[in-house]
């Protein structure tokens, strides 16, 4: 689709605004929470409507200690705990040394997010072709909320199983005392 302008003082017709709208953009999709536990399972969200999602989880906190956060890939129901791919690096607050944490044949993706207990993190992680029967990946940045962490992270990876899912699941080896998580689709234009 060719892009329009409007000059000052043009009308933006009820069409062109449909157009626009239905052409760009993300869509919500669901937003899930928790405020106890240490899983949260969003399923239901994964269609042949969009092939890409974005997935942003905000004012992550747990009990205490430090927890870094993973992700499973999840169809009907059944959450998959095999052959991940990925690596999570930052660089530290306080001397800028790198520092990055690979998984190989994994059972879950380290996300771009550690949460040390009494602070808030968050991450946003975009999810390629997760409904198509094929291997699915991701990148994504986040925070390490640590005073003497690794600021400024970032991470990427595959599922090595060509697989169609319709949800994830979210973990840490702590208690969240919150979690906020909102699903987004990229609009095929």
């Amino acid at each position: 689709m060719a892009i329009k302008t409007f000059a000052t003082g043009e009308v933006l017709t009820a069409s062109d605004t449909n157009t626009y709208l239905a052409n760009s953009g993300l869509v919500y999709i669901t937003s899930a929470s928790a405020t106890s536990g240490a899983t949260l399972n969003i399923d239901s969200i994964f269609s042949a409507t969009y092939r890409s999602y974005r997935i942003v989880m905000e004012d992550v906190r747990i009990v205490s200690g430090v927890t870094g956060v993973s992700m499973q890939l999840r169809a009907s129901g059944t959450t998959n705990n095999t052959t991940y791919y990925n690596v999570r690096q930052g660089f530290d607050y306080t001397t800028g040394a790198a520092g990055a944490a690979p998984t190989a044949n994994g059972a879950s993706w380290n996300l771009p997010l550690i949460v040390d207990g009494g602070n808030s993190a968050g991450c946003a992680v975009d999810i390629f072709n997760p409904f198509l029967t094929q291997k699915t990946g991701y990148a994504g940045q986040g925070i390490d909320s640590r005073t003497n962490g690794y600021g400024a992270l970032s991470g990427s990876g595959f599922h090595n199983t060509a697989a169609s899912y319709t949800g994830i699941s979210i973990n840490h080896g702590n208690t969240y005392t919150n979690i906020n998580v909102v699903v987004y689709g990229y609009r095929i234009g």
